[in-house]
């Protein structure tokens, strides 16, 4: 099972109201992320030597990185139309969220694989285009689908919780929080499930 997995709790109706307005309410966190990101830079690049030169992840540089991971991935699913429920503005697990997250802490990094990140990420890069163009054209049929009914389909659900999930282990592996290569899917195994009970 990959060390990263997501758990969404699926809401019984969406907020129409709240789609609309999802644009302009969405702001702030863009602001703040901005500020969040130029932190999780500075750790990143220390997490980056410390694995060089240690062969290990220290747990006060993952715990940051990793709380960055929590936020911006609620963040993501918020603008996917997979929660109504307005992203935090902190990484931490203690607040109840539709969006559950459990990465499990490597305790040896790869020297090798960390180094050379950039690089193994590249034909991700290349799916990550066409994917994306693909869902595109189903979250716009979201977005409508919701106006009008105020529901989502299951078929549209698994495809914007498998683009979610996939476009977040990417994230995971860049951010150096996990070692193993993340594979050009979004699909979980059941056992997922168990860890968020």
């Amino acid at each position: 099972m990959y060390p990263a997995v997501f758990s969404l709790i699926r809401p019984e109706a969406h907020s129409r109201l709240l789609l609309v307005l999802r644009p302009v309410m969405i702001i702030p966190v863009f602001l703040w992320a901005f500020l969040y990101s130029i932190g999780a830079a500075v750790i990143h690049f220390l997490s980056f030597w410390s694995i060089m030169f240690s062969g290990k992840h220290p747990a006060v540089l993952w715990d940051f990185l990793e709380g960055y991971f929590r936020f911006a991935a609620k963040m993501q699913a918020y603008m996917l139309y997979l929660s109504d429920q307005y992203p935090p503005f902190t990484g931490g697990s203690e607040l109840p969220h539709e969006v559950m997250i459990h990465v499990e802490y490597a305790a040896r990094m790869s020297r090798t694989t960390t180094f050379f990140r950039p690089l193994l990420l590249f034909p991700h890069f290349f799916f990550c285009i066409g994917y994306s163009a693909v869902y595109g054209i189903v979250h716009v049929l979201i977005f409508w689908t919701v106006l009008f009914s105020g529901r989502m389909p299951e078929w549209q659900r698994e495809q914007a919780e498998a683009y979610f999930v996939y476009m977040s282990r990417i994230s995971a592996y860049a951010l150096l929080l996990v070692d193993e290569y993340p594979p050009f899917n979004g699909s979980q195994p059941r056992a997922a499930e168990l860890l968020f009970g």
